[in-house]
């Protein structure tokens, strides 16, 4: 029986102590980051504000742990994202997965945040210092950036 501790927090998140599995060596932890960048058009990158549709988000977030806890034998998985606000430099999303070996936390890591990237109902608005763009689709492949001034 896997430990799954499944989050959407207002602002940015960050990593906490896992209640440690005793038969874990392996901890991997994945932290995404709002970049600085700089857009053509509107300059500066001031903040990241996600939107997430948060009852249809708990159910992916919970499926995928349950996935990723049956297919790489993890017995902790610690998954937040952000609502709201996020600065540059902080941090959207984090993962936390505790397993007996290293290669099965690092497996259950990637394959986490590439569903996460993939599924999940988040929608991402760029605040730039000159406007905004909407990235439909967020995070799968193929999104597409709108722009407003």
């Amino acid at each position: 029986m896997s430990h799954i501790d499944i989050a959407i927090t207002e602002g940015p998140v960050e990593t906490v102590p896992l209640n440690w599995p005793g038969p874990c060596g392996a901890e991997s932890v994945f932290l995404g980051r709002t970049r600085e960048e700089t857009h053509d058009t509107f300059g500066a990158l001031e903040y990241l504000e996600y939107e997430v549709f948060e009852p249809m988000a708990l159910k992916v977030l919970q499926e995928m742990c349950d996935e990723a806890a049956s297919r790489f034998g993890c017995h902790a998985i610690r998954l937040a994202h952000s609502k709201g606000r996020v600065d540059p430099g902080q941090a959207s999303v984090v993962i936390q997965v505790a397993t007996p070996h290293r290669s099965e936390s690092f497996d259950a890591c990637r394959y986490l945040i590439d569903r996460l990237k993939h599924d999940l109902p988040v929608w991402k608005v760029e605040q730039w210092r000159d406007g905004r763009t909407r990235v439909e689709g967020c995070c799968a492949p193929g999104a597409v950036r709108r722009e407003s001034g």
